[in-house]
């Protein structure tokens, strides 16, 4: 998992609900299939981020970590304009086996999964069961609530997603 030597879109959120409203943008746009990495520190957002995600995939129960649990599984609302019926949240921060372990508990069957759309936190701790195709998502403080989101597309698919989501979150759209 390396990201590109520069994002191809670099945004700033004032606050969580920014971030949401910015994640439920993309989320809009994810398609079946999809895979979201999500990377920083703790406390910088990554869940946040995700609840806005699902907000725009058509999920309408809570997002909350899953970390002790690793994966959480949302229905997508049928009522939702998605081509996705279900959102997987994994967090995998507690892995202490890196690949190994993910491929143990069953990663590699969230991420063949062509209805669903999957969203991982801390994709660092077993990047070598990852796909080569994903879209990064990096969040860095800047301040107590605003962070800075940097997201790198790896693969066809993700840069026509950034393309057209780009016109959107800088207002133009």
């Amino acid at each position: 998992m390396s990201a590109s030597r520069r994002p191809d879109l670099d945004m700033i959120a004032h606050s969580p609900e920014q971030t949401r409203a910015i994640a439920a943008l993309l989320g809009r746009r994810l398609a079946a299939g999809d895979l979201v990495l999500l990377r920083g520190g703790l406390g910088m957002g990554k869940t946040t981020f995700i609840q806005g995600l699902a907000r725009g995939l058509g999920v309408r129960d809570s997002v909350t970590s899953p970390t002790f649990t690793l994966v959480m599984e949302h229905a997508v609302d049928e009522e939702a304009d998605s081509p996705a019926t279900r959102f997987y949240h994994v967090d995998l921060y507690r892995l202490e086996h890196g690949a190994e372990e993910a491929l143990a508990f069953g990663l590699e069957e969230y991420l063949l999964d062509e209805d669903a759309v999957t969203a991982i936190e801390w994709p660092e701790h077993a990047a070598e069961a990852l796909p080569d195709e994903y879209l990064l998502v990096e969040l860095r403080p800047l301040a107590d609530t605003k962070r800075r989101l940097l997201l790198s597309p790896q693969g066809t698919r993700y840069r026509a997603l950034i393309d057209a989501l780009r016109p959107e979150v800088s207002g133009h759209g």
